[in-house]
């Protein structure tokens, strides 16, 4: 009876929440399942051939393309295979980035905005609504795993076959639905879906990190880390179901904490709370520029040390980088001592080149967050009070532009930074001087603010299409991350700030770019802070 009572309600929520969210589920889907198999349909054009496979075969197992892909102990003889080892690690990350933003905003985001405590007025159990919200996760999560498996199954690669894609197309639903879990689990111990997506997303970023790093130093080790399980699937030729029974079992029992704890707390609160502020306000807090900056400060903090972490663990590699060829003996013999050295430097400026563009396009994650706040708080009303004092509109949407450029900016430099210093510190054969980084930070740097110029064009002109951003931000990022190795077209990867870096520091700065993208930057914003003043603010 307990039981029942605890989930009354629990299919009209069910229903009520799907509806709700159609829209958004559907563009998800229809997204990530036609990149999917929109990339499997090109592989056999790309890979079809022993040549063309023995030409990426090096560039997979490179150290940089190991901590973007994994590392995978498949030997690469077909399409298939290298779709399997560029694709996994790639479309995790966006099943993980999907499953928490579905996670927090239909538990804690819900609370946040008083519906949880409305519907609960009503004749509904205490559980309904973490059981339609679990329900929810994991219809989205099968649904894709069997898009995904049906589009690799009838993709035309050599060598797919049927339990393959379905291990392929399952596992990656059930790292999404671990992510999932992370992230309701997050809900249930912070009291505000800000501080439950910044914490979800920087266990993610621990294993993310953490997985990099044993892919590099001892690939066995992986197994420890549940990111890495992706990776042990071995489709195609083993086929080993025990990484997905793993991550199915892990997100049981993080979904059974979730339940305990969502049982024993109010609605509203949570087991970690927001500290009360002070009684006066600061001399800092006297317009809305530092207001915005202080009521986002723990965010910007988290952010920017987790990139100067990240910056710190990539740069503890360099070391086993450039030792690469110092340690072949053929290699020594037949260039000499010091052609070697001058390889390994090569190999250093190339993974740099590779790591900044990612960087940059992690920092632009927080500043695309700090942009688009503007609209948030102006729906749910927190602008009402600022507006009625005497301020322009114009003041308010620098102060918001303004905490977005910091945060992105601020946050790109900490990686370089612990890039840096960690990598000099290990380095036996030579640093990588300063020079290097500022160059690196000189010509990146703009195609954060171009992210932000987008952005802020949009909610000044068109709010409700805001979303565009994070279009624009993913397709950069999946153009930078896997536009050579599925080769893109030139054209299209420089439909992206990311695609005009002229990967320095391998190659020297591209001033005119540089002033290019600084210059649409500074467009953008103007034409957004122009329609901003004068649009309906509803």
């Amino acid at each position: 009876m307990i039981m029942k009572n605890n989930t009354k309600g629990y299919l009209f929520l069910n229903r009520l929440n799907l509806r709700r969210d159609r829209f958004n589920i559907l563009i998800w889907a229809l997204a990530l399942a036609g990149l999917m198999a929109g990339v499997a349909f090109k592989f056999e054009g790309i890979y079809g051939t022993p040549q063309s496979i023995a030409s990426i075969q090096t560039t997979l197992h490179s150290p940089a393309m190991k901590a973007l892909f994994g590392s995978f102990d498949t030997a690469l003889n077909k399409s298939s295979d290298v779709f399997a080892t560029e694709m996994l690690i790639f479309m995790a990350i966006v099943m993980i980035a999907m499953n928490i933003y579905f996670a927090v905003r239909i538990t804690r985001g819900e609370e946040d905005k008083g519906l949880t405590e409305l519907i609960s007025a009503h004749a509904i159990g205490r559980g309904a609504n973490f059981y339609a919200a679990t329900t929810e996760l994991i219809l989205i999560n099968l649904t894709l795993g069997i898009l995904y498996s049906v589009g690799i199954q009838f993709s035309g690669m050599a060598g797919v076959t049927a339990q393959g894609s379905w291990l392929i197309g399952l596992g990656l639903g059930a790292m999404g639905l671990l992510f999932g879990m992370v992230g309701m689990l997050m809900a249930q111990l912070f009291d505000n879906s800000r501080s439950a997506t910044i914490m979800s997303y920087f266990i993610f970023g621990i294993m993310y990190v953490a997985r990099m790093y044993t892919d590099i130093k001892n690939p066995d080790q992986t197994w420890w880390v549940p990111l890495g399980w992706i990776e042990k699937i071995d489709a195609f030729h083993g086929n080993n179901w025990l990484p997905v029974l793993l991550m199915v079992l892990l997100s049981v029992v993080l979904w059974g904490l979730a339940l305990l704890y969502n049982r024993t707390r109010d609605i509203g609160s949570g087991l970690i709370t927001v500290q009360f502020g002070k009684q006066r306000a600061s001399w800092l807090l006297r317009g809305p520029i530092t207001l915005v900056e202080r009521l986002q400060r723990h965010s910007t903090i988290i952010w920017i040390v987790a990139l100067f972490i990240l910056g710190t663990t990539y740069g503890s590699i360099f070391d086993t980088i450039g030792n690469i060829l110092k340690t072949n003996p053929t290699m020594q013999q037949v260039f000499g001592k010091a052609a070697v050295q001058s390889a390994n430097h090569q190999i250093l400026l190339n993974f740099v080149s590779v790591i900044s563009v990612v960087m940059a396009a992690l920092a632009s994650l927080p500043a695309l967050i700090a942009v688009n706040k503007l609209r948030g708080d102006n729906n749910r009303g927190y602008l009402e009070s600022v507006y009625a004092k005497a301020l322009s509109r114009t003041h308010i949407f620098s102060g918001y532009l303004l905490n977005s450029i910091v945060v992105g900016i601020v946050s790109f430099a900490a990686s370089l930074l612990g890039l840096y210093l960690a990598g000099n510190a290990v380095l036996t054969h030579g640093d990588l001087s300063l020079n290097t980084y500022v160059h690196t930070f000189v010509a990146v740097a703009p195609t954060i603010t171009i992210a932000i110029g987008v952005a802020a064009l949009l909610n000044g002109l068109a709010p409700r299409l805001n979303w565009i951003s994070w279009v624009y931000l993913g397709y950069g990022f999946f153009a930078s991350y896997l536009g050579k190795l599925i080769k893109m077209p030139d054209w299209s990867t420089k439909l992206n700030g990311l695609g005009w870096t002229n990967e320095v520091p391998l190659h020297s700065v591209n001033y005119t770019n540089v002033s290019v993208m600084l210059l649409i930057t500074l467009g953008l914003i103007i034409i957004g802070a122009w329609g901003y003043r004068r649009r309906d603010l509803d």
